[in-house]
């Protein structure tokens, strides 16, 4: 008998579940967990897509309904390759519908995107995706 095969049979006697780390030494084992971090570079990626995408929508679009939009956050998606922007509005006269507010921002994605690759020095400008959280209250969200 191999010296694996009866290494499992004594393992199997001292635990209750055999498992796939069972046998690793714990110093090894931590160097192969990925730890889920965003990169810095992601970050300030999001910072300046938060100001840009805030300044067009409230000084160059023509629709009325995107005016009112307030960008809350925006996050990296793929590594930087794709990033999602967050919107809301404040409490106004003209109430929209998520429908409505997600189609007028897929309406000038074209032109956000091109503002993004003017104002960002990267090699590839990363697409766009939006989510609309509603109104907000003043006190916050």
């Amino acid at each position: 008998m191999n010296k694996q095969r009866l290494w499992t049979k004594q393992a199997a006697h001292l635990c209750a579940e055999f498992g796939a780390e069972d046998g690793v030494d714990p110093r090894y084992a931590k160097r192969h967990q990925a730890r889920k971090q965003t990169p810095r570079k992601n970050l300030q990626l999001c910072k300046e897509a938060a100001r840009i995408v805030a300044l067009v929508l409230t000084g160059e679009t023509q629709h009325p309904m995107l005016r009112d939009l307030l960008v809350l956050s925006v996050e990296p998606e793929n590594d930087g390759a794709c990033i999602c922007v967050t919107v809301g509005q404040y409490a106004a006269d003209s109430l929209a519908d998520e429908t409505d507010v997600l189609a007028a921002l897929g309406r000038v994605q074209g032109l956000l995107r091109s503002a993004l690759a003017h104002a960002l020095h990267r090699k590839h400008t990363p697409t766009l995706s939006f989510r609309y959280v509603g109104v907000i209250s003043e006190g916050g969200i």
